[in-house]
């Protein structure tokens, strides 16, 4: 059974993307301390004593979802534009896009009694052929420390690299064990599933899944994260919530960049803005040059 390769983030962002070209997964310890833990675990409280559990067998009957976390814990915001967890992104998902955004945000509380979730490629929700390049990545947040007995993630190590029809089969599992406050990264081709809690406590997890720019959110954030809270937020955040323009000129609105909806700049019947990538500006440059001239 292979293992969940697991290193600092002092291990250095080259050697992060190297892990996850290889297995697909790795496990990035102590990246959050024990306050921001604590901070997050206290803002997220109220609202899973307020939500039920949910109700299907592959989210399951004794776990607990949350979504629309940007808007509801400010230490997910920044989590969200943890340096380490972008530095996967850009090396990634920009292969097969210019911009990426938040695919969604969820907290999970997986309760005791709770079986094992089916293994799966989250990627699936995308159904197109895209062999050289992922469509999404998730990083999944510990709240709580992950173990074996608790319902820590499945994976399957290079599953990313196998053909869609086959399936894993149990000795190619293993579990993403880690300590809270360390973060599991996982391709979205690679197998996973939900972990069994075997124990008597909920076990908590926040997952954060990034997608490329031109695929539908999984949850769209401009209506999960309010407007007002939208304003607040660093503009880093503001444009992976999808206040941008994925070139060329997909995305725009009135003919401007949408981050402008949140300064106040954006103008009714305004100036409409070309969104193009650059190499494509002296082409077109040329060809109207060369009309002119004719």
């Amino acid at each position: 059974m292979a293992a969940v390769k697991t290193v600092k983030a002092s291990a250095g962002q080259a050697a992060i993307n190297e892990i996850l070209e290889r297995d697909g997964c790795v496990v990035i310890e102590d990246v959050l301390d024990t306050r921001q833990v604590a901070d997050v675990a206290a803002e997220l409280a109220p609202h899973f004593d307020e939500v039920p559990n949910c109700a299907g067998d592959f989210y399951g009957y004794v776990t607990k979802r949350l979504s629309g976390l940007i808007a509801k814990s400010r230490a997910c915001q920044s989590m969200a534009i943890h340096p380490e967890i972008l530095g996967v992104m850009d090396h990634f998902l920009l292969k097969g896009c210019r911009g990426y955004h938040l695919n969604l945000t969820q907290a999970i509380q997986i309760g005791p009694g709770e079986p094992a979730q089916v293994i799966h490629r989250d990627d699936l929700m995308f159904n197109f052929a895209h062999p050289e390049f992922e469509a999404m990545i998730n990083a999944m947040w510990a709240v709580d420390d992950f173990t074996a007995e608790n319902g820590a993630t499945h994976v399957v190590p290079g599953s990313h690299k196998w053909p869609l029809d086959r399936q894993a089969q149990s000795h190619e599992e293993t579990q993403g064990v880690m300590k809270r406050g360390s973060v599991l990264v996982y391709l979205g081709s690679l197998q996973h599933g939900g972990g069994a809690n075997r124990t008597g406590r909920p076990r908590t997890g926040i997952v954060n899944s990034y997608s490329l720019g031109w695929l539908r959110q999984a949850e769209p954030q401009h209506l999960a994260v309010p407007r007002e809270i939208a304003r607040t937020l660093p503009e880093r955040l503001q444009r992976l919530l999808g206040y941008f323009v994925h070139e060329p000129n997909l995305g725009s609105l009135e003919g401007q960049d949408p981050i402008r909806l949140l300064t106040g700049e954006l103008t009714i019947n305004g100036h409409f803005q070309e969104f193009l990538p650059e190499e494509v500006r002296p082409l077109l440059a040329e060809h109207r040059a060369r009309l002119k001239a004719a």
